[in-house]
């Protein structure tokens, strides 16, 4: 039994070994400091010095810090009721909730919504549904069920879920349409370099009716929709020069 208990002793304290030497700080400028880790966040000087394993001790201030890993914990700097703090993180997103020391407390009791672009909001108890209201309103349909009492302050977990969603669904949306135009564009550039070989060939009988054929050709791409045969078919009718063909072809190629 004593040879169990030691084991398991020795078990738990390699554990927090383990733990603890996973304590770092990465700076604004990427740099990576590992090691005994402490946090100032009182007073106006609010500062974290990390004791690496040479025992050099380095004091690195608020505005130097871009995350602390304490205690298997996250912290970052932001802008909190009464200025910059070292917040820990308690969900991240698009929406990330925060922890923030209150006045005179060492725990981390205050809460405080930042969105990606830095903006953020403490979370109020008595003007709770007016102030998310307002902060979330880039999420219409969440922003109205909140007004309606949907939500309460015990919901914020449900809250920074549905944000997130909402945001995310609209991000996606965005970059879907980004690469739908990168698309198009990729498809365009040989029907523009087309119409430039067509406008500058001398003498090509029909030259009015494909340059009109490629204009509409090109319009339909860019709706995204499908080109007939029969425009096809009638612009090699039209296009059979041989000094023409290679960007006939190369054009064609991106609606077959």
């Amino acid at each position: 039994m004593r040879a169990t208990s030691l084991l398991t002793a020795l078990f738990i304290f390699a554990i927090g070994t383990s733990l603890s030497a996973q304590d770092y700080v990465i700076t604004v400028k990427g740099d990576s400091l590992a090691g005994k880790v402490k946090m100032f966040n009182f007073g106006v000087e609010k500062k974290v010095q990390v004791t690496t394993a040479d025992k050099k001790k380095n004091n690195l201030s608020l505005f130097q810090v871009k995350m602390v890993m304490f205690e298997n914990e996250k912290y970052v700097p932001a802008k909190g009721p009464a200025g910059y703090t070292f917040m820990k993180v308690v969900r991240e997103g698009f929406l990330s909730l925060l922890a923030f020391q209150l006045e005179n407390q060492t725990g981390y009791d205050g809460r405080y919504l930042q969105k990606k672009g830095g903006q953020g909001v403490e979370v109020p108890n008595l003007t709770f549904k007016k102030t998310l209201r307002n902060f979330l309103e880039d999420c219409p349909s969440l922003s109205q069920r909140i007004e309606a009492g949907e939500f309460s302050r015990n919901d914020l977990d449900r809250i920074i879920d549905e944000y997130n969603q909402c945001i995310t669904g609209r991000f996606n949306a965005v970059q879907k349409q980004i690469a739908q135009q990168k698309q198009q564009t990729a498809k365009l550039n040989p029907w523009e370099a087309l119409e430039e070989k067509v406008k500058s060939t001398a003498d090509l009988e029909g030259k009015d009716n494909a340059l009109e054929m490629i204009t509409e050709i090109k319009g339909k791409i860019a709706r995204a929709e499908k080109v007939p045969n029969f425009m096809v078919d009638g612009l090699r009718s039209i296009l059979k020069a041989p000094e023409i063909q290679p960007e006939l072809e190369a054009a064609l190629k991106e609606i077959q």
